[in-house]
């Protein structure tokens, strides 16, 4: 692997131009510790290395190592430094817990990507960038500068500090049109529909912004900001847990309410479905936006992998019985390589290459302190 690799950068806030910066950075990480670990690896393994040592992985662990892998997926060798045992991997970079934390935090990242199905915004890029950057930082990779620019792109962009360079506009023909040659179209079309339903909470709002406007006040109480009038007696369920996942986001300014008893508002800038008056609609899996955490399992137990608390020894006793079937439910399907994220609803979800699934519902008391907001 001769030669270096340029990551691209995106210009806009736009779900390509997001997808653009994160896959080229990621690539460049494979590439990049590929590039490592043969150079590190050959001289006493031999030229083969890389494939005699997937031969002996799948000979021991069927089930979890399987197909085609390449030296440069992340997804391999991350899952590898993190759970096989004696693996040639941490002759790479070293065994310590920073880097370990740091892989567990990049698979997550890419796990939710591939499987949340949520739409990633350039704060998302941002956060995948600073994990890459710090893991290039204590591991001496040079991915961690590209990573750094990846965060001040993103930066720019926010603030409109970034200009993309102009596309120069190709000179008018003379020569007549010819059909059969013509661009094809960039859009894809699609027919405006009437009665679709809403999407799931969190996701960008559809539709126009309803001109009925709410507020919260200081005292947590919610109004109608026309009328002055407190609609709590409007809320399914507890009201104060419905603002508490309405604002966890951070939504800026005033909230507005929908004729169907859905909320939006404006969160980092663009427009989200926060919840509704009512009862939640049935059948959703992740409610609302994924808490920035990171958890693993370790002897059957929900940790955090920053502070390496676990869950029942971070909730009263009056939970513990509660965190304990959490932690059950968590511990009967994580498998190596996958992902446990909680949205600021409380959904637990579990990630891996087959998709999302809610297994439990969590509560700021049956939850990691200060976790859900």
């Amino acid at each position: 692997m001769g030669g270096g690799y340029v990551v691209e950068y995106p210009d806009y806030n736009t779900y390509g131009e997001v997808m653009k910066g994160y896959f080229s950075l990621m690539r460049g990480f494979g590439l990049e510790f590929a590039n490592r670990s043969h150079a590190t690896l050959a001289p006493t393994l031999g030229a083969h290395w890389f494939e005699e040592y997937v031969a002996r992985r799948k000979a021991e662990d069927p089930v979890h190592v399987r197909g085609r892998l390449s030296p440069a997926d992340p997804s391999f060798f991350l899952k590898e430094f993190r759970h096989a045992p004696e693996t040639v991997y941490r002759q790479v970079i070293p065994n310590t817990p920073d880097l370990r934390v740091l892989s567990k935090k990049i698979m997550d990242i890419r796990n939710t990507w591939m499987h949340f199905g949520d739409e990633p915004t350039v704060m998302h890029l941002r956060e995948a960038a600073e994990y890459l950057r710090d893991f290039g930082s204590k591991a001496s990779m040079g991915v961690a500068g590209p990573a750094t620019r990846m965060i001040k792109r993103v930066d720019r962009i926010r603030t409109g500090q970034h200009q993309p360079a102009a596309v120069p506009t190709p000179a008018p023909s003379t020569a007549p049109t010819i059909t059969d040659n013509a661009e094809p179209p960039a859009e894809i079309p699609l027919v405006p529909l009437t009665d679709e339903p809403r999407p799931p909470i969190g996701s960008l709002w559809r539709g126009d912004i309803p001109e009925r406007r709410i507020r919260v006040t200081r005292t947590r109480d919610v109004v109608d900001i026309a009328t002055g009038a407190s609609l709590r007696h409007e809320m399914a369920g507890e009201p104060s847990e419905k603002v508490r996942q309405w604002t966890s986001a951070r939504p800026l300014g005033d909230l507005w309410l929908d004729a169907d008893g859905a909320v939006g508002g404006f969160v980092e800038g663009q427009e989200r479905l926060l919840g509704y008056m009512g009862e939640d609609p049935e059948g959703e899996t992740a409610r609302g936006f994924l808490v920035r955490r990171f958890y693993d399992i370790r002897d059957g137990r929900v940790v955090d992998i920053d502070s390496g608390s676990a869950l029942r020894d971070t909730v009263g006793a009056e939970c513990a019985e509660q965190a304990r079937e959490i932690e059950d439910a968590v511990a009967g399907v994580m498998e190596p390589g996958g992902t446990i994220r909680v949205t600021n609803y409380g959904d637990v979800l579990y990630l891996d290459e087959t998709g999302t699934s809610r297994i439990a519902v969590a509560t700021p008391k049956t939850w990691f302190p200060g976790h859900l907001g």
